[in-house]
């Protein structure tokens, strides 16, 4: 009986030993992330409880240059909790704590894992829990645009909102009207902060907004814009609803394509709303913020995908069980503004660099229908792409026999005519200045008009 014992003892030894050994080898686990249609970021890194958090300790590959990173480590079997991030901890994923992905540890939201066995893991897109977005494949066709081309601010479009009342965020600028702080010049928009303010403040600044003139609801909304940089100073495109002055905020919802605070290689998006009292979603994404990006959201009756340099990168859909469906499903106005001090970026110091300006080449306004009085209808004839660098194509899908086009600018003025005996045309714009042009194709009797922005 003894010896049996014995037998016994060593054998659970052994099995010990043995699941040490395992556990001590762990199992091979491949991290991928997607980080193509990004920029302005370095080598990410994976981050974790298995590496206490080391933000420089597993660094990802990417030798193809494909945009997919790759990090393979050896883990113990268990429960883990994971991000990624680049210049250690400079900057890391801002993850959803609504995500199935993803488990709340204190203030932060991280990806969560069991590992059980050698795995690739599927590919993730930087923030996202849910599958890497496709790329926007719709035809979109512009229906409203400023490109501050002019020498002045439109105020058919735009109202100056003014004022030191700190704008519900213990902000420090003084917002005025005055060409000191907000100039339209070389065919952009320039919002400009500056310190030395009057009275109270210690800094002006400029805010306009195109509420009860130019109000949208749905499309594809785009600016194309140049951020400033430093500590305290906060720009931001972004948009209300147009129903703020009767039942006010957060009730009228606010969508905010772009928010950047102090020197943060990142851009910021958010929603917010009323659900028993504010509330609200955010993401974030790298970026250059020494360069002008195109940064763009598609709102429909469903969500709103959220785009950098036209990648769309994150998506928030609208549902009863947040409350958000009869709010964003109504027109909105925008707000273009840079903000100087606040709750969020805290206040400029002896390094900020004043003056700051954010520099707005266009917003930009599109439909999947086309314009026109007689709209064009689609499936027939595509114009791409939208907009239009060097040159653009005139589709007419189903071959209509010979077909002529002719192409305006929007002072009625002929820029280009043609004949066309196939399908398609390609039509050359190098040589054209930046602004809208209005295309005319005939075939027979059919007319048909289509606006293009080069």
């Amino acid at each position: 009986m003894k010896k049996q014992k014995q037998i016994m003892i060593q054998r659970i030894l052994i099995l010990s030993l043995l699941l040490t050994s395992l556990q001590a080898v762990g199992a091979a686990i491949t991290f991928r992330l997607n980080m193509s249609g990004y920029s302005g970021f370095t080598t990410p890194q994976v981050s974790g409880t298995f590496n206490n958090w080391c933000g420089n300790c597993n660094p990802m590959s990417d030798p193809d240059g494909d945009g997919i990173w790759e990090a393979t480590i050896n883990l113990p079997a268990g429960n883990i909790q994971y991000k990624f991030s680049f210049g250690n901890w400079a900057a890391q994923e801002n993850l959803s704590n609504a995500s199935g992905c993803v488990a709340s540890d204190g203030q932060f939201t991280n990806r969560t894992l069991t590992v059980q066995g050698d795995a690739v893991l599927d590919l993730v897109c930087w923030g996202l829990c849910t599958d890497c977005l496709e790329p926007d494949a719709e035809n979109w066709v512009i229906s409203w645009s400023d490109e501050f081309d002019g020498a002045a601010l439109n105020l058919d479009t735009w109202t100056h909102e003014l004022g030191s009342s700190g704008w519900g965020n213990n902000e420090l600028q003084n917002y005025t009207n005055s060409s000191n702080n907000l100039e339209v010049s070389n065919g952009s928009l320039k919002i400009i902060a500056r310190s030395g303010g009057s009275g109270s403040n210690s800094y002006s600044s400029a805010r306009i907004i195109s509420n009860n003139k130019v109000e949208i609801q749905y499309g594809k909304i785009e600016a194309r814009i140049k951020v400033p940089v430093g500590q305290g100073i906060w720009p931001a495109f972004w948009m209300l609803g147009a129903n703020y002055e009767s039942v006010g905020w957060p009730q009228c919802g606010e969508i905010d394509i772009m928010e950047h605070v102090n020197n943060e290689p990142l851009t910021n998006t958010a929603m917010h709303w009323n659900q028993g009292g504010h509330t609200y979603r955010s993401s974030s994404v790298p970026f250059d913020a020494t360069e002008f990006h195109l940064y763009g959201a598609i709102w429909n009756e469903a969500g709103v995908t959220f785009l950098l340099d036209d990648q769309p990168w994150w998506h928030f859909p609208f549902s009863q069980a947040n409350n958000t469906t009869p709010i964003f499903q109504n027109p909105f106005f925008f707000l273009l503004n840079v903000a100087v001090g606040g709750n969020w970026p805290g206040n400029p110091n002896a390094s900020t660099p004043f003056p700051a300006t954010m520099e707005v080449d266009y917003i930009r306004v599109f439909e999947i229908q086309a314009l026109g009085q007689s709209r064009v209808d689609l499936s027939a004839i595509k114009i791409y792409p939208v907009p239009a660098t060097d040159h653009f194509t005139i589709s007419v899908g189903v071959h209509l026999g010979p077909w002529t086009y002719r192409i305006f600018d929007l002072e009625g003025r002929e820029v280009l005519s043609g004949n066309a005996a196939d399908g398609a045309e390609v039509i050359d714009t190098r040589n054209w200045k930046a602004g809208i042009y209005v295309v005319e194709v005939r075939n027979g009797g059919s007319v048909r008009t289509v606006r293009v922005v080069r």
